[in-house]
């Protein structure tokens, strides 16, 4: 257990998920210092860029290198664009900050291959190793783990969707994931056909059998060793902000002793951030909450796999600090136990 006050740096906090980072540590019992880097928005306050924050106690965005900053950090998240946190990765890890937790792609990956087939090549692919997943209800974290590569926003999704049949080997040979994300997955830099105008009203298809989260998806869902699980993400941009709705058909897995529906109950029951319903998952009960729902349709031979969770908290930012609290041995609920606006 950490019994001090935390000394916590978040790098890129000018983004959606920094902000989102902000929001939880600002409440968290454990945070003392708190450092707000944005080399874009330096000296500015705060809440000039993330409104909702400007009741919260005052924070200043401060410049300088996140190496520099981290020298003296119990906890650095790094919420950067794919491909940057690589390029100080071993400067960083050489500061010796308590602990690392990257919300990019950088490292989530072991397989060099599967990671420069969607990312591009890698400047320190050897890093990798260094780096725990961080899939929350996946199993504990490594004694003394000192670097947490936070899963993605999808691949949370999917993989909460399809892990109680995975770690039974009873996915089969090919699954596709029908899943919905909202316009905040695209990031706070308006781009053509991911800004919210161009959503709103709108739905489509994009990275069909190409998304670069199916290596992740991949490798946390496939036994050690054994054969790579061959799930497809069938990602869709929906008319909302917040959230994932993702949805998978299965053949009958043939469980011994209980249905799907009663693996799931079961499989989940002590992990207070994934309930599972009596009823398909509303989106909007889950929006800017910790929390993820899913229900299990079964019939005629057939499970229909339903979830919703919060892309940019449990999807991002909430995921994140649940992995501090676990790595640290703080309370796993610790800052995450808010609610949600309904409606929103």
């Amino acid at each position: 257990m950490h019994e001090s006050l935390l000394n916590i740096v978040v790098a890129g906090a000018g983004g959606m998920a920094g902000g989102e980072l902000l929001r939880i540590l600002l409440g968290h019992p454990a945070c003392g210092r708190l450092t707000a880097l944005s080399r874009s928005r330096t000296d500015l306050p705060v809440h000039r860029v993330h409104p909702a924050l400007r009741h919260a106690p005052p924070l200043t965005f401060s410049g300088g290198s996140v190496v520099d900053a981290a020298t003296d950090a119990d906890v650095i998240f790094l919420t950067l664009p794919h491909g940057e946190s690589m390029a100080f990765m071993p400067d960083l890890l050489a500061a010796a900050p308590g602990l690392v937790l990257d919300l990019a792609g950088d490292f989530r990956l072991d397989d060099r291959a599967a990671f420069e087939s969607v990312y591009g090549p890698h400047a320190c692919f050897e890093l990798s190793s260094r780096f725990h997943y961080g899939l929350c209800e996946a199993g504990e974290l490594p004694e003394n783990v000192s670097a947490i590569a936070n899963p993605g926003c999808f691949a949370t999704a999917a993989e909460l969707l399809l892990l109680p049949l995975a770690e039974l080997g009873k996915l089969p040979e090919s699954v596709g994931v029908f899943a919905v994300t909202g316009s905040s997955g695209s990031g706070i830099r308006p781009k053509t056909g991911t800004h919210h105008p161009f959503r709103d009203g709108n739905f489509y298809a994009y990275k069909l059998l190409a998304h670069q989260h199916e290596p992740e998806i991949a490798r946390a869902l496939s036994p050690p060793g054994g054969k790579r699980a061959v799930v497809r993400l069938l990602a869709h941009s929906g008319p909302f902000v917040r959230g994932i709705h993702a949805t998978a058909l299965l053949p009958d897995p043939g469980i011994e002793n209980e249905s799907v529906a009663d693996l799931y109950a079961r499989r989940y029951a002590p992990h207070p951030f994934v309930t599972v319903l009596d009823e398909p998952p509303k989106l909007a009960e889950v929006a800017g909450t910790n929390h993820v729902h899913v229900h299990v349709s079964e019939k005629d031979g057939q499970a229909a796999l339903t979830l919703a969770l919060d892309n940019l908290v449990k999807g991002a930012a909430g995921q994140a600090v649940q992995n501090m609290n676990l790595a640290l041995g703080l309370p796993e609920t610790a800052g995450l136990e808010f609610g949600g606006i309904y409606p929103c």
